[in-house]
């Protein structure tokens, strides 16, 4: 989750450094130049900005439209890490995995034929939003390549792009906040998907510890030697390590055991979740 956090509010100072680009007033007459409106020209374009809440183009040029293609790129990042949430929550979704899912409203089935399956809602439909904001990027670059005061053409393919990345983008955006407000987490699978490998996915806590007293090469070596046994089957991890007598002058049985508690090497995980979270709270609580 504050993996998320952290690129949202990316994506959200990225539009909101954007804005002061994007949002202006073109009144420049066919080709820009305000032959048609004289020196009153740039006032006028002003006065016209101001009454729509904008800011004048400092060249009104139809031609210029690189501001309007970095919104749609601007979106296609933002997909591409709506994509990522939903991707990830699905494989978790998954029977293999089941460390999350999403409650299903009241009345909602899960599939019309497979009484056992839950589709999520909000998944599905966040995927192909985001992948058509995305698809919609290299028609906002091609549009930027314009011919003399402007080139229809390529008008007409920015036109597109805007209208799919702006209504993709909401749409997978709303799908966002359902997932968000519907998903439900299993702290138990989780637990026990952390204790598949029987210890082996704490094995470099085991060599930094062992390091302290053998040094990291020779420690590297031991722990490799221990997981090679296990590979080998026929003993768990903590079996190998405790019989191995480099081992054994450094680690009792216990200190084994503690070291490949999953629980015990979390880092600061727990304290970026927290100041992530923070962060979203206060980007959320200082905007309309």
């Amino acid at each position: 989750m504050a993996v998320w956090i952290d690129q949202l509010l990316r994506h959200l100072e990225r539009l909101e450094q954007l804005a002061p680009r994007l949002l202006r007033s073109m009144t420049g007459g066919a080709a820009g130049t305000f032959a048609s409106f004289g020196a009153e020209g740039p006032a006028l374009q002003a006065e016209v900005a101001r009454l729509l809440g904008l800011e004048p183009m400092d060249v009104p040029s139809r031609a210029i439209v690189d501001h309007l293609a970095e919104l749609v790129l601007a979106l296609g990042l933002l997909a591409a890490t709506l994509q990522s949430i939903a991707e990830e929550v699905q494989r978790l979704h998954t029977p293999e995995y089941g460390e999350a899912r999403e409650v299903l409203p009241p009345g909602q089935v899960g599939s019309s034929t497979m009484p056992q399956k839950r589709i999520a809602p909000h998944l599905g439909p966040m995927v192909i939003a985001s992948a058509q904001v995305r698809a919609a990027v290299p028609l906002a670059l091609e549009a930027v390549i314009q011919s003399h005061e402007v080139d229809g053409a390529r008008s007409a393919i920015l036109d597109r792009a805007l209208e799919q990345a702006a209504t993709c983008a909401v749409d997978a955006t709303e799908n966002l906040v359902g997932l968000s407000r519907d998903l439900e987490v299993v702290p138990d699978r989780m637990l026990a998907n952390l204790q598949l490998t029987g210890g082996l996915i704490n094995a470099e806590r085991v060599m930094l510890r062992l390091g302290d007293a053998l040094g990291r090469q020779e420690a590297h070596h031991v722990v490799h030697r221990a997981v090679e046994a296990v590979n080998a089957g026929g003993v768990t991890f903590a079996e190998a390590l405790t019989a191995d007598d480099d081992v054994a002058r450094v680690l009792t049985p216990d200190e084994v055991a503690e070291l490949l508690d999953p629980t015990r090497y979390t880092g600061l995980s727990a304290q970026l979740a927290h100041e992530a979270a923070a962060r979203a709270r206060a980007a959320a609580s200082s905007r309309p």
